[in-house]
């Protein structure tokens, strides 16, 4: 009992930790804003351009789960689309809702062995889907830079005139904002923690055999089929672009930015940087990449900025909706006899 008790003083402690983190990032970008000219940058958006931003969102989500239903297919797991897809949004509420340290990730790998009898292929399956959709927006943001920023400086203007300007009272909310990554960072590895990983280690070592011929399998898969990759990285390139032309048709609303070339570098650079789990689905550090990148290299108002980060959380909340409805519904459930396609 005394140690279920230190396990859940733990847990609530990291909790905490990346609530100070999300604190401190949020206070950051929010402190300076002029608020009447932050909220009168919401009057500009256009009805249809949330709608069909909104849309595209949902599309996007679900282009996603048949890019990962398309590898599925490949490893020989026949799990219908519609619950690829309801398994995904399942995912993205716990994602996007909850404050939990279990990932949406882990949530989709665990239900989805209820679908099939392969349960340890299936489950790795999320995590290779998960590294093909890191690389391509990494590719993307690679690519898009390479195209449109080679040769010229990645700020818009002259450093002097777009940068934030630091005082010395924001110098110390940044040690702060530093520190508590730091703690956080050596809390999830002290001493308890290290033995504890030690053990999965350990298990890991008994199931070795099996989880090695699992991560074979899907490798062997990608060189077989050797269209598969390409395919998987194609469809995640062509439904994320959706969500930048989105995000730019608001930026023009907000007067962000009018130029394409931004949204295609920005957005996919930070959502990268937002993988690395120091905050709450990654709230505070998304925002702050939004806010620092288009002030600093599209000249935009800190404002406009804002707004248009708070409209990209909004529409990250929207796209995690449907999974809400599939959680309460328990639709992430496997029908009976429900591993034929159709």
């Amino acid at each position: 009992m005394p140690e279920e008790r230190k396990q859940k003083v733990r847990k609530r402690f990291h909790l905490f930790l990346r609530l100070c983190v999300v604190a401190v990032a949020c206070f950051l970008i929010f402190k300076n804003l002029d608020y009447q000219q932050f909220i009168s940058s919401f009057r500009h958006l256009r009805g249809w351009v949330i709608c069909t931003a909104a849309a595209a969102k949902i599309l996007t989500e679900a282009g996603m789960a048949f890019r990962w239903w398309i590898l599925l297919r490949a490893l020989g797991i026949a799990i219908p689309l519609r619950s690829a897809v309801r398994l995904h949004f399942h995912g993205l509420f716990f994602s996007g809702f909850l404050p939990s340290s279990t990932g949406g990730d882990f949530v989709r790998a665990w239900y989805v062995t209820r679908h099939t009898d392969k349960r340890g292929l299936s489950a790795l399956s999320v995590f290779a889907d998960r590294f093909t959709g890191l690389f391509s927006t990494f590719l993307i943001a690679a690519v898009s830079f390479i195209v449109f920023f080679r040769g010229r400086s990645f700020l818009g203007g002259r450093r002097e005139e777009l940068s934030w300007k630091v005082s010395s009272h924001q110098i110390w909310i940044y040690v702060l904002l530093a520190v508590l990554v730091l703690l956080l960072v050596f809390s999830l590895f002290s001493r308890r923690t290290r033995d504890r990983f030690t053990q999965f280690f350990k298990f890991l070592k008994k199931i070795g055999g099996k989880l090695f011929l699992y991560t074979r399998e899907i490798i062997s898969v990608y060189f077989k089929k050797w269209w598969l990759f390409p395919l998987m990285v194609f469809i995640t390139v062509l439904f994320q672009s959706l969500t930048f032309v989105s995000f730019w048709l608001i930026g023009m609303d907000l007067g962000v930015s009018g130029q394409l070339k931004h949204y295609f570098v920005f957005f996919p650079l930070v959502w990268v940087i937002g993988v690395i789990p120091v905050s709450i689905a990654g709230l505070g550090i998304l925002e702050g990449g939004v806010v620092l990148l288009f002030v600093n290299s599209a000249g935009a108002s800190a404002e406009s900025a804002a707004a248009l980060a708070v409209c990209q959380r909004a529409l990250f909340l929207f796209g995690s909706i449907p999974g809400v409805f599939i959680h309460l519904k328990a639709d992430y459930l496997p029908k009976t006899k429900e591993h034929i396609f159709y």
